[in-house]
């Protein structure tokens, strides 16, 4: 029986490692915090179960975080409303609200859609074609456009503004990036998988269950996770990978999988084993934006809808954009939130209420803004839903530097990991398949589409695919090129 180890217990780590458990392998996972799940994990205490950070999820049941747990044999069950949402428009201060439909499938549905983005007459045309094709794409479609820009893309429609807004607010909801550097295709991708699926929701149980399952699952097949386990060192010798230093204790393996990010990844290994020109273009790089979270009790249930998407009011751009780069505040906060007793009251104590709202932010775990930028977020939401404020018993702040612990990123505090920007995505994503041979990436960083921790999933799968089948196994790396392991998929 081939060991392997597996670099971190995040949700590709687990999931890859579960599989590969189920498949035969001595798999054991090692994890430097005391906690599983990284940036999709919850906490229980006082009657509650509240998530570490803020999640919803694009394909439920029907992407590949319900697919994984089925091949376990394990139960993971995601709730779902229709309407998704209420959208609040908050263009020059109106404030429109309408209901987000689950579906975008039907025509019908499409049209009620951009007249509530208030789409202008001229404008509706092309926003039917653009819906027509954003569902309609197929994959040939999204390659195409892998390395156009978002912002580019949708010109080739229409250039209303409301209608640019949505889509903006959509893209940095999915991918966390702006249109103007996310990839078009990826985009498509992701819009046509979440509005197919018509599955949008959240998971019982808190976020925590996926990783949850996930472990049963490990476990049940003879896999184990070891906690308070950091890695130092990824060992190579000869081309080939011979296991990692944690703890100060070297462990054997057959196969590392590394669920640590490429760039963590890289200094684990060490440029010399890799080749410099490798180490370089890894560390060229770009990642996804970074956010901040405020998380409220109520005592008393005030809301009655499963999340809210608020549209910033953003007439400057530019400065937005210099807020996302350089740190300051921006004119006005997105928002999206979570009510999280609606998605499943089982979290909350009966009578309480427990938002989680989330906003953009610089990336950088040295962001030194945080309270000031979620007390605007606090400003917005009680201006939205008017005498919320004397409900709030409890007010919990989590800033982008404890996004970056829950990772392992240490100052970089990006909310998915590598950035779906043109040049990053499709053919162009890293490969999970590294210049060691039985080194594997897995998570959002190689290998898979998606949105965030359902790419990182997908990720697992496309993994567990690979070493079952042994590409990437000693001797085969030097009589393949590490770019052809799409082609065994």
């Amino acid at each position: 029986m081939k060991k392997v180890i597996v670099v971190g217990a995040g949700i590709g780590g687990l999931a890859c490692g579960a599989l590969l458990a189920r498949y035969g392998f001595d798999v054991e996972v090692l994890e430097r915090s005391t906690f599983i799940g990284g940036r999709c994990s919850s906490t229980a205490g006082d009657g509650f179960v509240i998530d570490n950070f803020i999640h919803a999820f694009s394909m439920g049941s029907r992407g590949a975080l319900g697919r994984v747990a089925g091949e376990l044999g394990e139960d993971l069950r995601f709730v779902s409303r229709d309407p998704s949402a209420t959208v609040i428009d908050g263009y020059r201060g109106r404030m429109k609200r309408f209901p987000q439909r689950l579906d975008m499938r039907p025509q019908w549905t499409r049209i009620r859609t951009a007249l509530d983005i208030g789409v202008g007459i001229r404008g509706l045309a092309g926003g039917h074609r653009l819906f027509r094709d954003l569902m309609r794409a197929d994959d040939p479609f999204i390659e195409e456009r892998d390395r156009q820009a978002l912002s580019e893309f949708l010109l080739e429609y229409s250039d209303d503004p409301q209608l640019l807004r949505w889509f903006g607010t959509i893209c940095f909801l999915l991918l966390v990036l702006p249109p103007e550097e996310a990839s078009a295709g990826e985009f498509i991708y992701c819009f046509r998988e979440m509005f197919r699926c018509a599955d949008f929701g959240y998971v019982r149980g808190s976020t925590g269950a996926i990783p949850g399952a996930y472990r049963r699952g490990l476990e049940k097949f003879g896999g184990t996770v070891r906690l308070g386990c950091p890695v130092e060192e990824i060992l190579s010798d000869g081309g080939e990978v011979r296991g990692v230093l944690a703890g100060g204790e070297v462990r054997s393996a057959d196969i590392v999988v590394s669920n640590a990010g490429i760039a963590s990844t890289v200094r684990l290994v060490g440029e010399r084993a890799l080749g410099s020109d490798y180490a370089e273009w890894a560390r060229s790089l770009t990642f996804s934006y970074g956010g901040a979270i405020v998380r409220y009790v109520l005592d008393e249930q005030v809301l009655d809808v499963p999340f809210v998407l608020y549209i910033a009011d953003v007439q400057d751009q530019a400065k937005h954009e210099a807020f996302l780069k350089e740190g300051g505040l921006p004119e006005d906060v997105g928002i999206f939130m979570p009510v999280i007793d609606r998605c499943d009251p089982d979290l909350v104590p009966p009578g309480k209420q427990l938002l989680i709202a989330g906003t953009l932010a610089p990336a950088s775990g040295g962001y030194a803004k945080t309270k000031e930028l979620l007390d605007m977020v606090e400003v917005r939401l009680f201006s939205l839903f008017p005498g919320i404020e004397r409900h709030v018993v409890r007010r919990m702040d989590v800033a982008p530097c404890e996004i970056g612990a829950a990772s392992g990123n240490g100052e970089r505090a990006d909310i998915v990991g590598l950035a779906q920007s043109p040049g990053q995505v499709g053919a162009d994503k890293p490969s999970p398949v590294m210049p060691v041979e039985g080194l594997y990436l897995v998570g959002t960083d190689a290998g898979a589409r998606g949105v965030g921790t359902e790419q990182a999933a997908a990720s697992a799968e496309v993994v567990a695919r690979l070493v079952r089948q042994g590409y990437g196994a000693p001797g085969t790396i030097g009589r393949r090129p590490v770019q052809a392991w799409r082609d065994l998929l």
